[in-house]
């Protein structure tokens, strides 16, 4: 059975969460018959705009995440045309991070059918996805899986932090442009190094790879650093983060990833 690709569009800190969170909700549920991309995952050195191209022209299913600030952001909207005017408009869906302002109406988003990123609309994206596959999942069993794991995201969403002021002025043509190749030197600097992490959360990586044996137990902010680690796609888990037992073998639950192990080696040559 062919992968299908889904394309996950975000501007902003607090939508590029969102689309992690999602990613990892996308890959537990429907496992091995998707394949998800977002731009946090282009490798260091490749071309920033024909690895984007590529991903667009193979890509069945669009998500965009939108929040207050930037549901007029001019990638999103590329992005957006371009899987639309390849896979028609059902295959594009913005996934609701904020209540939106009146003005979203008039934007060229409104043509598409929302959901709310919460508990209902996130199910609702997960069904249209399911119809768009080559071969479903039975309705059953989809739901089974959402509900699995969905905590992991809802405890995603609920951690972002609030919205920006956001600014009532119109912006020109300029800053439109501006702001564009801000975005892409900021992605260009991004990839150039590794992704700089919180010690604790290198730590776990370290222990992963080296130490799996470790003991860990599920108290403070561990299952916030466990999710922060998947949605980065560091680590994969065998079971929902939100049911970590009280007291866990590290290896048994969690494993790097070939991003984490790239990740690590990146470090030590920094060090």
């Amino acid at each position: 059975m062919n992968e299908m690709h889904i394309f996950v569009s975000w501007s902003g800190e607090r939508s590029k969460k969102t689309a992690q969170g999602l990613r990892s909700l996308l890959e537990d549920v429907f496992q091995q018959a998707i394949e998800v991309f977002i731009s946090d995952r282009i490798g260091a050195g490749e071309n920033w705009a024909q690895r984007i191209g590529a991903e667009l022209e193979q890509s069945q299913f669009g998500v965009l995440c939108l929040t207050q600030e930037n549901y007029q952001a001019p990638w999103l909207l590329f992005e957006a045309g371009a899987v639309a005017k390849k896979f028609g408009f059902a295959r594009v869906v913005p996934y609701l991070i904020d209540e939106l302002p009146e003005a979203a109406d008039r934007s060229p988003l409104a043509q598409f059918q929302r959901v709310r990123a919460d508990h209902d609309g996130t199910y609702q994206l997960l069904q249209a996805i399911n119809e768009s596959r080559e071969t479903p999942q039975p309705a059953q069993k989809l739901e089974r899986y959402f509900e699995r794991w969905w905590p992991d995201l809802e405890q995603t969403l609920k951690s972002l932090p609030p919205p920006a002021e956001k600014p009532s002025t119109l912006r020109s043509d300029r800053l439109i442009l501006e702001e564009i190749l801000q975005k892409v030197t900021a992605l260009a600097q991004a990839q150039s190094k590794a992704q700089e992490l919180p010690r604790p959360e290198v730590t776990h990586l370290l222990n992963l790879r080296d130490h799996p044996s470790t003991k860990y137990k599920t108290r403070g902010v561990l299952k916030e650093q466990m999710r922060h680690l998947r949605d980065l796609g560091y680590i994969s888990n065998s079971q929902p983060i939100h049911t970590l037992p009280d007291e866990f073998e590290l290896g048994r639950l969690f494993s790097l990833t070939e991003k984490g192990k790239n990740l690590l080696r990146q470090y030590e040559m920094e060090t």
